[in-house]
């Protein structure tokens, strides 16, 4: 979803305001604070909190910023606001699968080494298969 200035934007939701409501108590913050800090109004964190309203992808990272949230904390805000899908989320939270996927995204990485990387992640891929492991 996008909003009136094309900016990506999430519908209200519900999970979306537990969550927020759930990791702002978690950090004995209260929503004046949050709203402040993140330069919001008060009263957009409290209908974003009820799930009353929906929110753009810029303000969330401003929210996320000041709950000073983890990757794994992050991820989760991201699929309860839907800008990410649960599968995308759980590859993001496996440190490993990041980290490789950062390494093939590195402009400095040489297209043949990009090549051999890929390659043996297709030849684990193919033994996890062997082992009777159900891999799409």
């Amino acid at each position: 979803m996008s909003s009136a200035d094309g900016r990506l934007a999430s519908g209200p939701s519900p999970q979306l305001g537990r969550v927020l409501t759930r990791l702002r108590n978690d950090r004995g913050m209260a929503q004046k604070q949050v709203a402040k800090l993140a330069d919001i109004d008060g009263s957009t964190l409290s209908r974003l909190e009820s799930g009353g309203r929906g929110v753009s992808r810029e303000v969330l990272d401003r929210i996320c910023g000041v709950l000073q949230l983890n990757r794994h904390e992050q991820l989760e805000v991201l699929v309860a606001a839907g800008f990410l899908n649960e599968d995308a989320a759980n590859l993001l939270a496996d440190d490993d699968v990041a980290r490789i996927a950062r390494l093939l995204h590195t402009p400095e990485l040489d297209p043949a080494d990009q090549q051999t990387i890929r390659q043996y992640l297709k030849l684990a891929v193919s033994h996890a298969k062997a082992l009777g492991y159900l891999v799409d």
